[in-house]
């Protein structure tokens, strides 16, 4: 029997589908999709493809499932050095932010890459950042007790946010056990009812520095359409002052 019905029916209820409702959301019949999950036929690459669309698979799952079906991956994976590309676009978007912080996280928030005013401040704060797995890690900089999480003063504003993303993350990769220990992390870190009162149109971070409060927000940004793994999983992160003390006092604090 393939490998690749009891995956596919792992990620169907990981989504909370039904046969039923997922075959009606891939406009397949329930017949053939019972039959692909028990193992009595074998679907196409292309319905593969359909299906991992359809449930919002990551593309390196989907590979897993493309070879579990006895098909060649449909996506490569190269090392971010190889791909000159991709570096160079990162590094222009990178270099124009200057003088705000910006960074290239992974998946799971690994920090691939930053700018100078980005990599000045945990420096400036943090001088000997938490390490994850022996990799420096933003969400657990922002929550660890040696990190930056005594320096943000709105933690019960921006906290449940951060803890959103990071569980929407990893309900897209329910087996990756990075995500799942950030998850809990932020659980056991996070405030029973989120304060709300101050909170803006945007939700900032106010960090507690020496010079001062400093308050930013963030906007994440992913590639479009790539076929490569190693792009897909990227995200640039970028962090902007809310007002003009916080502009003033990041530019004193980095120097």
């Amino acid at each position: 029997m393939s490998a690749f019905g009891p995956r596919l029916r792992t990620w169907r209820l990981h989504r909370g589908h039904t046969q039923e409702r997922l075959a009606h959301r891939a406009e397949v019949s329930q017949r053939h999709l019972s039959a692909i999950e028990n193992g009595r036929a074998v679907p196409s690459a292309e319905l593969i493809g359909h299906l991992a669309r359809t449930l919002d698979i990551p593309p390196r799952d989907e590979n897993d499932l493309l070879l579990a079906a006895g098909h060649a991956p449909r996506r490569v994976e190269t090392p971010l050095d190889e791909l000159d590309d991709v570096r160079m676009a990162l590094t222009f978007m990178l270099e124009a932010h200057d003088p705000h912080p910006a960074v290239v996280v992974d998946h799971r928030w690994t920090l691939v890459d930053a700018n100078d005013a980005a990599t000045g401040l945990i420096a400036a704060l943090v001088p000997n950042p938490p390490l994850l797995d022996g990799t420096l890690n933003l969400m657990h900089l922002l929550l660890d007790p040696a990190g930056l999480r005594p320096m943000i003063e709105n933690w019960s504003e921006c906290g449940p946010t951060l803890g959103r993303a990071v569980a929407d993350e990893s309900a897209r990769q329910p087996d990756d056990p990075v995500l799942a220990d950030l998850v809990r992390r932020f659980a056991a870190s996070l405030p029973q009812r989120p304060d709300s009162t101050s909170a803006g149109s945007v939700v900032s971070m106010r960090l507690r520095t020496p010079v001062g409060p400093i308050s930013l927000f963030t906007c994440l940004s992913v590639l479009l359409g790539p076929i490569d793994i190693t792009a897909a999983e990227l995200r640039l992160e970028t962090f902007f002052p809310t007002d003009e003390a916080s502009r003033a006092r990041l530019e004193a604090l980095l120097g």
